[in-house]
């Protein structure tokens, strides 16, 4: 079962340019999106750190159960195959696996973004 870790304040349908992701130094990964509240511009990001893996998947290529829980949420899968792997890969190396986990999001019609990462933080900038 997943566990809900962040929802998005608006539907992402709602989302002016959908989402922009990018890999960042120091194993960081983020979505910027942008969205219209009452009298402002919102901007805002999710930010993954500590991360050994991320894919992306689009619509059809998404499973079923994927979109029901991560739809418009960032959720923590928990064990996982891929998170099992990664792991098993990891420990070989003899790398720190601890706190790892598998998170996922899901946006309107794809695409679907998954990580296998340590972290998970959302912050707002507003702008005028």
């Amino acid at each position: 079962m997943a566990q809900n870790l962040y929802t998005l304040p608006v539907p992402s349908t709602a989302l002016l340019r959908g989402a922009v992701f990018q890999v960042l130094p120091g194993r960081l990964c983020t979505l910027m999106y942008e969205y219209e509240s009452d009298d402002e511009v919102v901007s805002q990001q999710m930010v993954f750190s500590g991360v050994e893996a991320f894919r992306c998947t689009y619509y059809k290529a998404v499973s079923v159960d994927i979109i029901k829980d991560a739809y418009d949420k960032v959720v923590d899968l928990e064990i996982t195959d891929w998170l099992s792997e990664i792991v098993d890969r990891l420990t070989s190396a003899r790398q720190n696996t601890s706190g790892l986990r598998h998170l996922a999001v899901y946006f309107d019609d794809g695409p679907c973004y998954e990580f296998i990462c340590k972290g998970f933080r959302a912050e707002t900038d507003n702008t005028e």
